[in-house]
């Protein structure tokens, strides 16, 4: 599985960024999981060249559970390969990346501060990847 979390700026805070570190961490026995922190340039497409299934996190897209999210990453890995994960920031997603998207997913039906929505999606991104594999992470 290779998975590819696009974070519009860069993550500052050093707690979320240790967290986050553990969940890479834990990750790498499922596949790749790579953050790319970037700073938007103008109207500039944010997307990884490399992702052939492009999905936006924003607050009005579909809510899946954890286990339709694993769901989903099972689908879509399967059928294009590496997947992208767009996060904007505190005002959003640029027109031409939103247009890029395959898919929109929201985290929540509140809206989050964008360095809490890239630790959240990253784990669960790890719990979904447990869940595919059977690992006793996820309690449901």
């Amino acid at each position: 599985m290779r998975l590819i979390v696009v974070q519009h700026g860069k993550v500052k805070d050093p707690h979320v960024l240790a967290l986050r570190a553990e969940f890479l961490k834990r990750f790498q026995r499922y596949g790749s999981l790579t953050i790319q922190e970037k700073e938007p340039k103008g109207d500039a497409v944010l997307w990884p060249t490399s992702s052939r299934w492009r999905v936006l996190l924003d607050e009005h897209g579909e809510t899946p559970t954890s286990e339709e999210l694993a769901g989903l990453l099972r689908k879509w890995t399967m059928a294009h390969g590496e997947v992208a994960f767009l996060i904007g920031d505190a005002y959003g997603h640029h027109a031409p990346s939103k247009a890029a998207a395959q898919a929109t997913i929201a985290l929540s039906a509140m809206t989050l501060p964008h360095q809490l929505a890239h630790l959240l999606l990253v784990e669960q991104l790890y719990r979904a990847a447990s869940i595919l594999a059977g690992s006793p992470y996820h309690h449901a």
